[in-house]
């Protein structure tokens, strides 16, 4: 189990840190880029590209859409 804190803190990594400029489609853990995925993207879909640990939601690409299709309608609110 983690503190709130702890479990927002990747969050606040991924929109803040400028490590991640110019990077995009990286799974992200415990403040820092997965291992296993640098420095290439996850292929939607690939099982041989999701580290063992992820659960398959976290890359599912119709969980992905769904997501930014609800951050859409919440931030034209």
């Amino acid at each position: 189990m983690k503190t709130p804190q702890q479990g927002a803190s990747t969050s606040v990594f991924a929109a803040t840190s400028p490590l991640l400029a110019e990077i995009g489609g990286v799974y992200l853990k415990d403040d820092d880029i997965s291992p296993l995925d640098i420095p290439r993207p996850i292929k939607f879909g690939a099982q041989d590209d999701i580290p063992s640990d992820v659960v398959p939601h976290a890359v599912d690409p119709e969980s992905a859409q769904r997501l930014c299709e609800l951050s859409d309608r919440l931030l034209r609110r």
